[in-house]
């Protein structure tokens, strides 16, 4: 059935309009749960939460266990339509450490000024229930859906996905769909509805120095080495004053951002003003700005200090030679970047300066991906956009951050838009949607549904 009748589609938001309180219990029933990942928590409770939410919203389901990791979910209708849409959601969430600096316990959620507060909300627990209620808003008002549908569920996302090639190699042909929609996306500080095309790739390693048997008196810190400084010295070498990296091929095939999405970055207001106070910073890196900023922000790879520990540190002092150091470090891969070559480039960089005592520990990585910015998919999701939210989406040719699109771009091309929004935080302290985001984005899968049965 084509589903082109307005009085159809009124039918089915006015459903999700009239049931949004059911649909943030559901959330809520999701956000309660701790599914974190790197801690290995209740991720089994939660795939079986979220494989009961897509069987009551009409689809068939199947739970792939993961050989050490956690259960893929999917979703499936096949309508015998044209067209299908698919959808990767992850039902996993970053830890919420610092407690103390949240407003309200961040697994028991909460609505205040407008907005749900809570663990996951916006990452991603909050994009993954809106896209199933839509499915059930079709299935309770007696729509026929004019596409086919599928899900891809995953609880490892916030680990770097790291099981999800295992499901990947065996599950191919379920892959295959002629567009989806990916885990995330928003609004800009502006308010505006932002899509993502793509996603950098990511290394991610913790370096370690251990110079002693144990901690020491800082007294012989004029006859014993230093575990502290022998990483300093070690990160000094990685990255210069000026920001460029300085591992010896570490920018080899890089692919430069194409004429199509240089033109696509001319379009893109980056609010250089707003950010700066948002951040409180003068100027960016090297003092960048315009064009040349958005080349930084969307076609160069990084290298960035996450956390270093080492020593002493709570309050007070503590006067110690500590025995072992160890930072870890993210790199944000670009087209034509693999995490592997990083990898060697790293340890012959180490190596090639004589610091052979310090261990490289590499516990995620992959390469980037994109989706082209002229896909009719993207002017499909554009013009859904254009319906509910009454403006053309700002369209990024790729994010500055991370994720395993690169599974899924042989066989789908991805668009990011979600219910998230600026004041989001996500993976920070206060995490939180906008209501009435979470209920536009219901209204704006059901208009990409509308649109792509016409394609």
């Amino acid at each position: 059935m084509i589903f082109t009748v307005n009085l159809m589609y009124e039918e089915i938001t006015k459903f999700i309009d009239d049931t949004q309180d059911d649909a943030i219990d559901a959330l809520k029933k999701l956000v309660r749960i701790p599914t974190v990942a790197a801690k290995g928590e209740h991720l089994q409770e939660t795939a079986d939460i979220v494989e009961k939410m897509l069987q009551d919203s009409g689809l068939e389901t199947k739970q792939h266990p993961i050989t050490g990791g956690a259960p893929v979910v999917t979703g499936w209708k096949d309508v015998g339509a044209k067209r299908t849409l698919m959808f990767y959601d992850h039902y996993d969430v970053q830890p919420a450490e610092p407690f103390d600096l949240w407003d309200s316990p961040p697994f028991k959620p909460e609505i205040r000024d407008g907005r749900l507060w809570g663990r996951g909300v916006a990452d991603n627990k909050g994009d993954t229930t809106s896209r199933i209620w839509v499915l059930k808003a079709f299935k309770e008002t007696g729509n026929d859906l004019p596409v086919n549908i599928k899900f891809v569920v995953e609880g490892e996302e916030e680990i770097g996905s790291i099981h999800l090639p295992e499901y990947i190699d065996k599950n191919k042909d379920f892959l295959k769909a002629d567009g989806g929609i990916w885990e995330f996306g928003g609004a800009d500080i502006n308010g505006i509805q932002e899509a993502w095309l793509g996603l950098k790739g990511v290394f991610f390693v913790e370096l370690e120095v251990v110079r002693l048997s144990r901690d020491v008196h800082s007294s012989l810190a004029c006859t014993l080495p230093s575990a502290a400084y022998r990483l300093i010295w070690a990160l000094n070498s990685l990255k210069g004053m000026d920001s460029k990296i300085l591992i010896e091929g570490f920018y080899d095939g890089i692919k430069p951002l194409t004429e199509v999405e240089l033109e696509a970055l001319e379009k893109i207001d980056l609010n250089e003003e707003k950010m700066k106070e948002e951040f409180a910073v003068d100027e960016y890196l090297n003092g960048l700005t315009g064009q040349e900023l958005k080349k930084a922000y969307y076609g160069e790879p990084t290298c960035n200090i996450c956390g270093i520990t080492t020593g002493y540190q709570g309050k007070g002092s503590m006067t110690v030679l500590p025995a072992k150091a160890t930072v870890k470090i993210d790199f944000r891969l670009v087209e034509g970047m693999h995490p592997n070559d990083v990898h060697k480039k790293l340890r012959k960089h180490l190596d090639s300066l004589e610091f052979t005592d310090v261990k490289v520990i590499y516990f995620e990585g992959y390469p980037a991906a994109k989706t082209p910015v002229d896909h009719p998919f993207v002017k499909i999701v554009n013009a859904a956009n254009i319906k509910t939210h009454g403006h053309d989406l700002v369209i990024h040719p790729t994010s500055p951050g991370s994720g395993p699109l690169y599974l899924f771009n042989e066989f789908v091309p991805m668009v990011s838009v979600g219910c998230s929004d600026f004041l989001g935080k996500a993976h920070s302290p206060n995490e939180s949607i906008s209501l009435e985001n979470f209920r536009k984005a219901q209204h704006r899968v059901v208009a990409i549904i509308d649109e792509m049965s016409r394609w």
